[in-house]
């Protein structure tokens, strides 16, 4: 019904008794009535989410597919990965993803629970591969979210590299960590040598995270120093110029395993000899050895895993010097490798089988 409003000549009288003119004042009113109800309701289901019993709530509940999907957006997972993650989910009975993909062991509970099903199941090397390469999907995705800006945040007992101008590496140890500066425990062999960067000049550094990103830095040299516990100091500068450097493939872990190699001619082994395993990855190791080998040579390195030994094949990208070993080290990217073993070399980095072997990764 069309609703004329009344001529502006009328008393306010006779307005009021206009029909139809209080139900245009009531409808902007009931507007505002709804708009306080939905505000009221949303404020009450926001206090209810953060309640500490509705969170424990939804942290012990089995994982949704909608859960998966949530993660998958905020991970940016292909469509396979996450049906991969669904399965893994479902067929562990695994607590909400949303909450335990931010929980390190919680979620390698989940992964290596499922690994065994699959290990169990004789499934398809392949399979197994993914599995891997969405962990550490993952995991990258994670540490990308908490990038360090400055090396005030290093924690004490992180491991951090100086880099030679020769690129000769000596391994030290964030022994202090200040405002002002950080203490480094470094190699003796190295604080008597003539090869130690001079006081008050810059020198490079590098360091790994526990989730695997590198990071690059210069700082100035302050002082050598003997501690209260009689161990060799570098003291450095604190500084906030740090360069993440290019992420890997695959995971890495430090580790001291007995290995052999030989040099590779003709897709034939030439000479065997005995080495040490630093690193490995699924991609690569890191072997140390007293032999002058030098870049760009095809190198064959036997490796055992769970008591079996693996042999792969790959190229020496690298060599440099360890002082604090005297010993070469021999960077190494595989070429050919099979499924198998590079599934095994995954599941010792993530520590989804026994480790056989003594290891201070």
């Amino acid at each position: 019904m069309r609703v004329n409003p009344p001529p502006s000549n009328i008393s306010p009288i006779q307005a009021r008794n206009t029909p139809g003119i209080y139900n245009w004042m009531l409808i902007p009113l009931f507007i505002i009535v709804v708009c306080i109800f939905i505000y009221l309701v949303y404020r009450s289901i926001q206090r209810l989410h953060s309640t500490p019993e509705w969170i424990e709530a939804q942290k012990k509940r089995l994982t949704t597919r909608k859960d998966c999907t949530v993660a998958a957006r905020r991970f940016s997972l292909a469509k396979d990965e996450e049906l991969l993650l669904w399965d893994i989910c479902r067929a562990t009975k695994a607590a909400n993803i949303s909450y335990t993909i931010n929980n390190t062991d919680a979620l390698d509970s989940i992964f290596k629970k499922y690994y065994a099903m699959l290990i169990s199941s004789h499934a398809d090397e392949r399979k197994i591969t993914k599995l891997f390469l969405l962990r550490y999907k993952i995991e990258m995705a994670e540490a990308s979210e908490s990038v360090i800006t400055s090396t005030t945040g290093l924690v004490q007992g992180t491991k951090i590299v100086y880099v030679a101008p020769d690129k000769t590496q000596i391994q030290c140890t964030l022994k202090k960590n200040t405002a002002k500066n950080m203490t480094l425990a470094v190699p003796r062999n190295f604080f008597n040598s003539d090869a130690k960067p001079e006081p008050l000049s810059k020198a490079q550094f590098v360091f790994t995270t526990h989730l695997g990103m590198t990071y690059m830095f210069v700082s100035r040299v302050i002082r050598y120093s003997t501690g209260l516990d009689n161990g060799t100091e570098m003291v450095l500068a604190q500084t906030n110029d740090l360069r993440m450097q290019s992420k890997r493939k695959t995971k890495r872990s430090n580790v001291n395993i007995p290995c052999t190699f030989s040099a590779v001619n003709e897709n034939k082994k030439v000479q065997l000899h005995s080495g040490t395993l630093a690193n490995i990855s699924a991609d690569g190791c890191c072997i140390l050895t007293n032999l002058p080998i030098k870049e760009n040579q095809n190198i064959a390195v036997s490796i055992m895993l769970a008591e079996k030994t693996y042999d792969v094949f790959g190229k020496i990208v690298s060599t440099h010097k360890t002082i604090a070993s005297e010993a070469v080290s021999l960077a190494i990217v595989f070429t050919k490798i099979s499924n198998e073993a590079r599934n095994k070399i995954f599941a010792y980095v993530y520590n989804y089988m026994p480790h056989k072997q003594n290891d201070d990764a």
